[in-house]
């Protein structure tokens, strides 16, 4: 009897030693305060611009604002280049992924300039409109093996202030598709879909 004694006053301790901590837990959690959280810094939403330029093709870009100013950030713009010698049309959309080029005054110049082609988009931006120039040229070469000027040629452009979701925002579809990364380390990447 008194082993049986000791069994059950061994199981009752061992039972009071694993539900003790839980209690004083569940106790001490409905007593504690909780911790605060830190309220996340709010980011201003870019203004988005839509617009077309002087050959009536679709472009649309952001206006990022930072702590250092205002940059523009380019996503998409359609132009059509014109060979001279073959004669061929060719309408390329530039898409652009991590572009931040600062506003100045309310002007911005962005220039992509390498061997395969040379791009501006430049313009004025206020808080509703903007408009600006724009350009594409790239070398080809024609049926005898010499090169020719692909180019638009000078192109103007205007775009308006959109709000977000806008039928304005939809990227459309061109012949060729060129799509412009700029990695962190500031090297710019490109890729060529038709």
């Amino acid at each position: 009897m008194a082993m049986r004694k000791y069994l059950v006053l061994s199981v009752l301790g061992v039972c009071l030693l694993v539900l003790a901590p839980a209690g004083a837990a569940l106790a001490g959690s409905s007593a504690a305060t909780p911790t605060p959280t830190a309220t996340p810094t709010p980011t201003a939403t870019p203004t988005i611009y839509a617009g077309k330029n002087s050959q009536g093709l679709k472009l649309r870009f952001a206006v990022v604002h930072t702590a250092s100013g205002p940059k523009f950030d380019p996503i998409f713009t359609i132009m059509t280049v014109r060979c001279p010698v073959t004669g061929d049309v060719i309408t390329i959309g530039f898409g652009f992924s991590g572009f931040r080029v600062p506003i100045k005054n309310g002007k911005f110049s962005f220039v992509l300039n390498d061997i395969s082609d040379r791009f501006l988009w430049s313009g004025t931006v206020t808080s509703t409109k903007a408009s600006g120039p724009e350009s594409d040229a790239m070398p080809a070469f024609d049926h005898e093996g010499g090169l020719q000027n692909c180019s638009t040629g000078p192109l103007s452009w205007t775009a308006q202030a959109v709000t977000a979701g806008s039928s304005a925002a939809t990227a459309p579809s061109a012949a060729y598709i060129i799509k412009f990364t700029k990695a962190s380390d500031g090297s710019v990447h490109f890729a060529v879909t038709h």
